[in-house]
């Protein structure tokens, strides 16, 4: 593939980047309006509010919270992987196609049991590289940002998995939950927030990249 055709077929994700880190934010306060939620629910199943507390209302709070927190979430999801996958194609272009995960699994191995654990991993980390040095990538060192990332949605994912195991195993202990899920809110919220800045950050590398090949 020549320069030209190269040039022409690298797109610019600022504008996709835009949505993605207003979904995202738009994710993170509701995830903290459930930790708030969530931790009034912890008082309550804990016998710590007055014993004229109404829980009829508060219940409906908590079962907006939780439904708001799907929607938004399954948005920010779909535009973030839309996302992942323009950033990674373009990665894939500026090093002539030699990066080892295609910008198709990038998005595919979030849906991989297993390999999620580590494979969407890479596939950033190589993209990030990639569009720091297009030929010498594999020289780069990783950023800490990329590990402290990873490392929040892997606390996350597991959380959560805990809380769907102690229901399956049919632990019924509101006040347990609750915490849990304080926990595992402020683990995500910690996760939204530094892939926001693996959005502007990798966004501005390409943006940049592209702008040097047109006028190059």
């Amino acid at each position: 593939m020549g320069d030209n055709d190269d040039m022409t077929t690298t797109k610019s994700p600022t504008r996709l980047a835009g949505f993605v880190i207003a979904a995202t934010w738009t994710f993170c306060a509701m995830k903290l309006t459930l930790m708030a939620v969530m931790a009034i629910n912890f008082a309550y199943a804990s016998g710590w509010l007055p014993s004229d507390f109404s829980y009829g209302a508060f219940g409906r709070l908590v079962g907006f919270s939780i439904i708001g927190n799907l929607g938004v979430q399954f948005v920010a999801g779909v535009l973030s992987l839309v996302w992942i996958y323009r950033v990674a194609r373009n990665a894939q272009r500026m090093a002539r196609y030699s990066l080892p995960i295609s910008s198709g699994w990038a998005v595919g191995w979030y849906f991989i049991p297993i390999g999620a654990l580590w494979k969407p991993f890479e596939a950033m980390e190589q993209t990030w590289k990639a569009s720091l040095s297009p030929t010498g990538w594999r020289s780069i060192p990783t950023p800490a940002l990329l590990r402290w990332w990873w490392g929040f949605w892997l606390a996350g994912g597991a959380g959560g998995a805990l809380i769907g195991g102690l229901g399956r195993a049919g632990v019924n202990s509101p006040a347990l939950t609750s915490a849990l899920l304080v926990v595992v809110s402020g683990l995500v919220v910690a996760q939204c927030v530094l892939f926001n800045r693996i959005v502007r950050r990798l966004t501005d590398l390409q943006a940049a990249a592209v702008d040097v090949r047109v006028f190059d």
